[in-house]
């Protein structure tokens, strides 16, 4: 399992609800600049372009050459074709832009340092360049709670220094969070960063569907017993935030946790979704220190498998995967009701039910009952 990192993911579509974000916006209508979005194609980033067009608001999705922009082409939207990589072409994409969305991320501990670094931090950094000079109004960017470093305290609040990183995913994201402050500092443009721990919902095929075929097949695995807090927040909460962001008068200069704040743990929520999708409850787990001994020794021989081999699947555990389910992902989410005054206007039974629901439609694989 790994997008864990959740928040941390791949493509989806509206789930049904209402659309009004909650809370107080700035007193102005919505403005009619453009909005550019990185990783539209992705599960968060597709779910924000269609709130975004539900509001009014005209969009232009970021893709690569040759990316899968199917999801994308029964909506109004525009797509730009750019790299992170590439400046000019960033350059092109932000024309007329008024406010920038950045979702896109390589959410990998074992690709290659440089890999990691190049999207994360560069890619960043060069859109952030490319916002300022373009006079962009707001950039909102999308950030991790794995920048605490996975504490597994009780509360983490957006103070908190993390004392270290067991993977490049968590340092590069902190990284890119400076690049965030660096420009905000000058001046050159307001900029937001939201820290979403794990987000879940209808769409969500690299983390939840990734969960629920291992549930089905018999094969998931709880880390001590899945006793962690999950952490979770519902896409829509999640969106929710993104758009209070992107207006809001309190916001800029500012990071955000978002997190439903619901004390479910993973053994709950791995049964909750069993439950739904007619699976058995899941048996295996391993505690926390040699499941990341294994994920580590898996992530080095798949490391020499893929410069020998090309080999392109992730590791069957990670230590990404290890400190998300082994350690309490339980982040308050006080300041960003006080500041912004969100609420999770989807509540958990709410989204399970609407997450199950999805995931039954997906085709999902039989549950091994004979295991």
């Amino acid at each position: 399992m790994s997008e864990a990192a959740p928040a941390r993911e791949g493509a989806g579509g509206p789930a049904g609800e209402r659309t009004e974000p909650a809370g107080e916006r700035s007193a102005e209508p919505p403005p009619d600049g453009l909005c550019l979005v990185t990783g539209a194609t992705g599960f968060i980033g597709g779910r924000l372009v269609g709130r975004l067009l539900g509001e009014g608001r005209r969009v232009r999705g970021l893709a690569r050459a040759g990316s899968d922009t199917s999801v994308l082409e029964d909506l109004d939207v525009e797509i730009a074709v750019g790299d992170l990589a590439s400046p000019s072409s960033l350059a092109q994409a932000m024309e007329g832009c008024d406010r920038v969305f950045h979702c896109a991320a390589l959410v990998s501990d074992w690709a290659t340092v440089q890999e990691i670094v190049r999207a994360n931090v560069e890619g960043t950094r060069n859109l952030l360049e490319a916002s300022a000079e373009a006079s962009v109004r707001r950039f909102v960017h999308f950030s991790t709670t794995d920048v605490y470093g996975h504490p597994g305290a009780r509360g983490i609040g957006e103070g908190h220094v993390a004392r270290g990183f067991r993977n490049w995913y968590a340092q590069t994201k902190l990284d890119a969070e400076a690049e965030v402050c660096r420009v905000e500092a000058t001046a050159q443009l307001d900029t937001v960063i939201l820290r979403p721990a794990t987000v879940y919902g209808p769409g969500s095929r690299d983390v939840i569907g990734e969960i629920a075929r291992a549930i089905a097949g018999g094969h998931m695995l709880l880390i001590d017993g899945g006793r962690a807090i999950a952490g979770l927040c519902y896409i829509e909460n999640l969106i929710d935030a993104a758009l209070l962001a992107l207006d809001h008068d309190a916001a800029p200069g500012e990071a955000f946790n978002v997190s439903d704040g619901v004390e479910v743990t993973w053994r709950e929520f791995a049964d909750d979704l069993a439950q739904g999708i007619g699976a058995r409850r899941v048996r295996f787990s391993l505690p926390y220190a040699p499941a990341s001994a294994i994920a580590l020794a898996l992530e080095h021989g798949y490391r020499l498998l893929r410069r020998s081999t090309g080999l392109s699947t992730p590791p069957l555990l990670s230590r990404q995967a290890v400190q998300v389910l082994g350690r309490s992902q339980d982040f308050s989410n006080g300041k960003l009701r006080r500041t912004l005054g969100w609420e999770p206007r989807v509540d958990y039974t709410t989204g399970l039910a609407l997450t199950v629901d999805w995931l039954l439609r997906d085709h999902l694989p039989p549950p091994a009952h004979n295991l």
